[in-house]
């Protein structure tokens, strides 16, 4: 697979090439460590038990942790992947993008610490 940080083919003829590729799966490698660690931690969070929790939060926090255990981190990143907001207006839209989605989707980047206007 062309994508992967393996490093298993390098697929480059030169040695400056091969330095710049080995140096971006480096780089790559650390986001990636990062990542998997900051969403681990989400996961370990999510798990604990608070009394002072609504009903509603550990619904969706139930929701955010089946849906972080059903995807990778690659499927994760694809999911947020967007240039600019758009506005659903479609039945199917509206299906995938419903207001539960949106409240998970919301929840995951507060505990990530991402700041949400």
């Amino acid at each position: 697979q062309k994508g992967g940080l393996d490093g298993a083919r390098p697929r480059t003829w030169y040695p400056d090439n091969l330095r710049g590729r080995q140096f971006t799966q480096f780089i790559s490698l650390g986001y990636h460590c990062f990542l998997m660690k900051k969403i681990k931690a989400v996961q370990a969070r999510l798990r604990k038990k608070d009394p002072e929790k609504t009903k509603s939060l550990i619904k969706l926090e139930k929701q955010l942790e089946n849906w972080l255990a059903q995807r990778s981190l690659a499927q994760i990143l694809d999911w947020f992947d967007c240039i600019e907001t758009t506005k659903v207006q479609t039945p199917m839209g509206s299906y995938r993008w419903s207001t539960e989605s949106v409240a998970r989707d919301r929840l995951f980047l507060k505990c990530l610490g991402v700041g949400t206007k």
